[in-house]
């Protein structure tokens, strides 16, 4: 093999492969990107997904006569319990009156 090869014990000292390195990185790479003849514009596209996940807490629960009536705060404009859509007129806090459920079954509040 003719020439010096890079490396420990081969007779090219630290400085000389530093400016070697240096000098590859100046040097224009063969697969950089050009622009072709008559091509006088670039696009892009960039795009955030931002996930929030929704919140329904139940903040005050006031036993009615024959309801509950709860204070709720939650981030979506309408939930779904036990196949029955509320909607509210914001997000936040809101109010909402639910039947009481039939004698014997228990509702649990805060879960």
């Amino acid at each position: 093999m003719s020439g010096r090869c890079i490396g420990a014990g081969h007779g090219v000292d630290g400085r000389k492969a530093k400016g070697m390195l240096l000098m590859l990185l100046l040097v224009p790479s063969l697969c950089a990107a050009e622009s072709t003849l008559g091509s006088t514009s670039a696009s892009s596209h960039l795009s955030f997904r931002v996930v929030i996940p929704p919140v329904f807490r139940v903040l005050q629960v006031t036993p009615m006569k024959e309801s509950y009536h709860y204070r709720v705060w939650t981030n979506m404009p309408s939930i779904l319990l036990n196949g029955v859509e509320y909607r509210f007129k914001r997000v936040g806090e809101n109010h909402l009156t639910i039947p009481a459920p039939p004698a014997g079954v228990f509702v649990v509040h805060g879960l």
